[in-house]
């Protein structure tokens, strides 16, 4: 009995809700609806999760495609646009192309210059610049490419260089350029040597009158001097104008010849003078010298032992007539050392003077006593 009963007890899933009074039909038709509306949210909700499953594979797929693509571009841009190589120039002529990128232009002129040092045996200094451009190398230009070995050679045949020489400098002025210190050297002490003192005692000093120095520059290798070249250029001379003093015993013809002139020139050279016109101890007159581009200073400091004169000294006497005279004490002439410095210009002597004396003996003066009745 009991089991009867329990059939026909609906099953949990089928009961109702006892809600008072109502229709059942009612009731069943409201729940088919609610399980149809589940079933329907269902659906879509496993359509809508197909659909951006869907969606993300298509994303998915034009990422990798648009990836592909990108780096085909970048291939291909780095195969035709990549600066792969150095163009070397100079002039704005291409010289050759170098696979080598890490070369600078500083780099380039170091290396060819201690070459081109190495074969003129001095330091040079190249005139050009030489100009380096990163570039991509195209199949059209890849017959330019080069080694370095390759290259220097090239560059030697298109420079120009100048050459470190030993300047021979007057006044501040580049003057004789030759190619070594040694040459420079032997062409001052050519220029010395005639006015060197022929006593190896003599303590004269042998120096320029200019300031004449020797120093490193770069110079066109077509500038450089032998020495015979280098004499010839500073021996060469220029008329100088100047003013000579007049001098005891000097006349006009004695004074031009003094000075390699004529008398012609002498009077040209002084305005309003003629031949007949007297010239006079101190007065200053115009001669042209022909003046060396250096000239040779001497200075020769002498040590002489010379007279020192007596002095006469005269006493008058009132009480003796006019007639007399006598020497009360007999004179004597003393003894000094003098010592002199000689300046010479070009082997003339241009000054003389007494820089100190020394009294070895000294003089005694001579005393005369005259009358004046």
């Amino acid at each position: 009995m009991e089991d009867k009963r329990k059939e026909q007890f609906p099953k949990r899933d089928a009961r109702v809700r006892y809600q008072g009074t109502g229709n059942v039909v009612e009731l069943e038709r409201k729940n088919k609806r609610t399980s149809k509306k589940t079933k329907n949210n269902r659906n879509t909700k496993s359509q809508r999760n197909n659909k951006n499953k869907k969606n993300d594979q298509q994303r998915k797929i034009k990422f990798a495609m648009a990836g592909g693509v990108l780096l085909v571009v970048l291939i291909l841009f780095f195969a035709f646009f990549h600066r792969n190589g150095l163009e070397v120039s100079v002039a704005e002529n291409s010289i050759g192309i170098l696979k080598d990128t890490s070369v600078t232009p500083d780099q380039l002129r170091e290396t060819l210059e201690a070459q081109l040092a190495e074969t003129v045996g001095t330091k040079v200094q190249i005139n050009e610049r030489i100009v380096i451009k990163k570039l991509h190398i195209s199949s059209n230009r890849k017959k330019e490419v080069c080694t370095m070995e390759y290259l220097l050679p090239q560059l030697k045949n298109v420079v120009t260089y100048k050459v470190e020489a030993s300047v021979i400098f007057v006044d501040g002025g580049a003057i004789a350029p030759l190619a070594t210190k040694d040459e420079a050297n032997k062409v001052l002490e050519t220029l010395k040597e005639p006015y060197l003192p022929q006593d190896k005692k003599s303590n004269a000093k042998i120096g320029f009158l200019e300031n004449v120095e020797i120093k490193p520059q770069f110079v066109s290798s077509e500038e450089i001097l032998d020495v015979d070249g280098a004499l010839k250029k500073l021996t060469a001379t220029t008329p100088v104008t100047q003013t000579y003093t007049v001098k005891e015993g000097d006349s006009l013809q004695r004074i031009a010849i003094a000075h390699e002139m004529s008398i012609q020139q002498l009077l040209e050279a002084n305005e309003g003078m003629t031949i007949k016109t007297p010239v006079r101890i101190g007065q200053g007159l115009n001669v042209v010298v022909q003046k060396p581009l250096v000239s040779i200073k001497s200075v020769e400091t002498q040590v002489l032992t010379t007279v020192e004169k007596k002095e006469y000294q005269t006493q008058y006497d009132n009480n003796k007539p006019a007639s007399y005279q006598r020497v009360t004490q007999q004179g004597k002439d003393g003894q000094k050392k003098s010592t002199i410095q000689i300046t010479r210009v070009n082997g003339f002597v241009v000054e003389e003077k007494e820089v100190s004396k020394e009294i070895v003996e000294q003089a005694v003066p001579e005393i005369i006593v005259k009358g004046t009745q």
